[in-house]
């Protein structure tokens, strides 16, 4: 309700309060929710509530219909529970009312882009194609009329329109675009899939430059133009940026500063769960369906049942969601412990042949984690078979046919009978495998006269392509949710930084060159280098801060634990060295400011720390050998996989 009342709304006050941000919503609540996180849930959905300060209670109504009498839920000592709660609303079945105690809140109309819609489903008006919540669109039909110019500028696109599909004729060769998959002829097809990827990012609008962009309010234009210049900056700066590290950084920039007017998308997990349902939790994240502006909101994770917060905790989440699907969730799909999205050797990761996977939407899922992770600068999903991503940036698998190997097939006794076919002469039960294996996929059976290279190449490109093609086109639909498949689509010499070589991102300890097959500017850097150049060196004399406390630690002290921690990272294993990353900073990706401080000792018991919103490393000054800050270390790196506040 706007101000404090014991009335229930009329039917024109219901109207009134959806379109000032504060219409009927259903909120899900945690079964063991404070009355702190109660308000903070409640306050997510009506930013309004905000300024009160709390300074606000639930009410009930009492049976019946029309306008009906409120009375109020009381509350605990502790205030609201969610107990309380589900007796007072019937298990969900009855509309609670929030009522304000002192305060009138404003009921101005919002514009339709107001963050309180965000969540709301949206639709395009079909006169002045202004996009608005589905619930606001039966009161602004009746208002909305056309304006001649508006009709007008129609006539004249279409008029351009058919002016260009006759100049260009129907006879020229044809080709498909990578975005729409539509046809076109050759001739125009970089334009348009130019044009294609603007539209995907603008949720299928075209503006031009000079076009005046209809609107209900001039606030609404103003929000038009600002998303105009938004969109031209894009197409002038990461289309044309000199490498493709900028381009994806100049992209994803963008495209998150669009989503900084969106509430913060909520990830909720709690620490005490076991490990099929925090995945579970995970999975029914990422399958939610979202705006593209939603995934580049700003991201917030809480671990219910852990103290830790702030963005290590996000960062924590990311890099867990990308390992799960690399390695496996453990859901217990198709009688498997542990549900494995892809499968084969390092470097040749395919999708896996599941159909419970593909009827459930998962690699759906999949592409959205990848484009989420990556929006918010988290790790990428690296391994991955060069055919399986060139048909996942080009949508055809004639051009991905040129990246295939053997040892993609990720089934072991197929690989073994297709890669029969590169011998001389064949025995009699290796033709019989041949052909067993042709019947099976519908292939021709072979004879003498048979091309067996090509036979090898169309059995391979079956088994590694043909057989994933369902998974590929959900990835990259997932991708599209996420808003990050126009940079992709544009800018394809990305894909090796979206998709990375094993050995890209293989933080290696030994001390020479690494020879990469994919371009990467980073690929004459030794992973140990790359570590010890971003840390933040204590200075030589340095006061500790941590307990209030004001006494220095000697110079040799600095030098010499500061001296164990370079050794450490020079000897360490590649797998340590992530590990190490993940404790510092919360997740695996390199950091500039990795800060490494010295702070007085509590006792011979205290284990080194770290705070990973602010990328700070604290080892305590009691370590006289390498040994034990080594073996100290390791404990500690053992807990990253745990959460938070474990050691």
């Amino acid at each position: 309700m706007s101000g404090p009342t014991n009335r229930t709304p009329t039917g024109s006050k219901e109207l009134e309060l959806a379109q000032t941000g504060l219409g009927k919503r259903m909120v899900s609540v945690p079964e063991d929710s404070s009355h702190k996180e109660i308000v903070s849930l409640i306050e997510e959905e009506f930013l309004k509530l905000r300024p009160l300060e709390g300074r606000w209670m639930f009410f009930k109504a009492t049976g019946g219909s029309g306008q009906r009498k409120l009375s109020i839920v009381p509350m605990d000592t502790e205030g609201y529970s969610v107990r309380q709660l589900r007796t007072a609303s019937n298990n969900g079945k009855n509309v609670l009312f929030l009522v304000p105690l002192q305060e009138e809140l404003d009921t101005e109309p919002l514009p339709y882009n107001a963050a309180e819609f965000a969540r709301m489903p949206q639709v395009p008006c079909l006169t002045c194609n202004t996009t608005m919540p589905l619930q606001m669109l039966a009161l602004h039909a009746e208002n909305c009329q056309p304006t001649t110019e508006e009709q007008s500028g129609v006539a004249v696109i279409e008029e351009e329109n058919e002016e260009e599909n006759d100049a260009i004729g129907t006879s020229e060769e044809q080709g498909v675009c990578p975005i729409c998959q539509e046809v076109f002829p050759t001739s125009v097809l970089p334009l348009h899939a130019s044009v294609c990827a603007e539209r995907s990012f603008c949720n299928n609008t075209i503006v031009e430059p000079d076009m005046e962009v209809p609107g209900p309010s001039s606030a609404d234009s103003s929000v038009a133009r600002s998303a105009l210049r938004l969109t031209t900056s894009l197409a002038t700066a990461w289309k044309t940026a000199d490498t493709p590290l900028e381009a994806m950084r100049l992209f994803l920039q963008e495209l998150r500063q669009g989503g900084e007017h969106q509430p913060s998308l909520l990830l909720s997990l709690d620490a005490r769960d076991d490990d099929e349902e925090r995945d579970s939790a995970l999975v029914s994240f990422y399958k939610e369906m979202r705006q593209k502006s939603q995934w580049t909101a700003p991201f917030k994770c809480r671990i219910l049942g852990d103290a830790a917060v702030g963005v290590g905790v996000a960062r924590h989440t990311l890099s867990s969601t990308i390992s799960k699907l690399k390695h496996g969730f453990k859901l217990n799909l198709g009688n498997a412990a542990v549900t494995t999205m892809f499968e084969g050797q390092t470097d040749h990761l395919v999708p896996a042949l599941s159909a419970a996977l593909i009827d459930s939407d998962l690699f759906l899922m999949a592409g959205r984690m990848i484009g989420h992770s990556a929006i918010h600068g988290g790790p990428t999903l690296s391994g991955l078979s060069l055919a399986v991503v060139d048909s996942l940036r080009y949508g055809s698998k004639e051009t991905a046919t040129s990246s295939l190997c053997l040892e993609d097939c990720s089934d072991i006794d197929h690989r073994e009978t297709i890669g029969l076919l590169l011998k001389e002469e064949l025995g009699e039960e290796e033709s019989s495998r041949v052909t067993n294996l042709c019947l099976e996929w519908y292939f021709p059976v072979p004879t003498k006269e048979t091309n067996r290279l090509l036979l090898f190449q169309q059995l391979l490109s079956h088994a590694v392509l043909g057989r994933s093609n369902a998974q590929i086109k959900q990835i990259r639909k997932g991708l599209k949710d996420t808003g990050i498949w126009p940079l992709l689509a544009c800018r394809p010499d990305v894909a090796p930084l979206l998709f990375p070589r094993e050995s890209v991102v293989k933080l290696t300890s030994q001390p020479s060159i690494v020879q990469l097959d994919w371009h990467s500017p980073d690929n004459t850097r030794i992973g140990w280098q790359m570590v010890l150049e971003s840390i933040t060196w204590p200075p030589s004399k340095q006061t500790d801060d941590s307990d209030n406390s004001d006494s220095e630690i000697s110079d040799g002290k600095v030098s010499l634990i500061s001296g164990f921690l370079r050794t450490f990272v020079e000897e360490a294993s590649p797998d340590i060295l992530r590990q190490l990353l993940k404790f510092w900073v919360g997740w695996e990706v390199p950091s500039n400011t990795l800060k490494l401080e010295i702070v007085n000792s509590c006792g011979r018991n205290h284990l080194p720390t770290s705070s990973t919103c602010y990328e700070r490393l604290r080892i305590s000054n009691h370590y006289t050998r390498y040994s034990a800050l080594k073996a100290d270390l390791i404990i500690c790196l053992q807990s990253v996989e745990s959460g938070f506040g474990l050691v």
